[in-house]
């Protein structure tokens, strides 16, 4: 081979690396869902959780939040959200246990802390669930924008997302699919 064949090979293996290195630092790492532009703090919860023990969403401050608004007797689109959530924690690996999944009932009347436990728990035992009074959980839900009807049984579906820092920097429909929901979460967990 002589040189100049040796030059051109050389040339373009390097612009093959340099194009592979762009495309890798280029693509997109954005989260996937509806971004919340600027992120702002979210608003404090201080609920009861299901082991019965008082709840502050400052406490969770350092890890990834994530909160669905729902009931335990939902038949459908509230199990789809935690099982969904379930499999994306599972996705993270170790890297799970620095998401805490909060589940804030729409349903106080029959959510208790032991009906939100054995729902939550079925999932994955670290998932807390969050009840208090009608007045408590009515403050909570007009912070995060939850519209509750027909006895917490009409709800809004969206899941929340709270950056280490408590900043509300997402929201995602409570169908989307746990691959799609751990992209985001392994982000945030940068």
């Amino acid at each position: 081979m002589n040189n100049k064949a040796l030059w051109a090979a050389a040339a373009l293996t390097g612009l093959i690396a340099i194009a592979a290195a762009t495309s890798y630092l280029t693509a997109d790492r954005s989260l996937r869902g509806s971004i919340i532009e600027p992120p702002f703090a979210a608003a404090e919860i201080a609920l009861t959780d299901s082991n019965g023990e008082p709840f502050a969403l400052s406490q969770v401050r350092g890890n990834v939040a994530v909160i669905f608004f729902g009931f335990t007797n939902c038949p459908d689109e509230c199990p789809l959200a935690m099982a969904n959530l379930k499999l994306a924690v599972e996705m993270l690996g170790e890297r799970g246990d620095q998401v805490s999944v909060l589940l804030v009932t729409t349903d106080p009347a029959r959510d208790t802390p032991e009906a939100l436990r054995d729902f939550v728990g079925r999932f994955n035992p670290r998932f807390l669930g969050l009840t208090g009074t009608e007045a408590q959980l009515a403050s909570v839900w007009k912070d995060y924008g939850v519209t509750v009807m027909d006895g917490g049984e009409t709800h809004s579906s969206y899941i929340y997302v709270i950056d280490r820092s408590g900043m509300l920097v997402e929201t995602v429909l409570a169908d989307s699919g746990p691959a799609e929901i751990a992209a985001d979460l392994r982000l945030l967990l940068r």
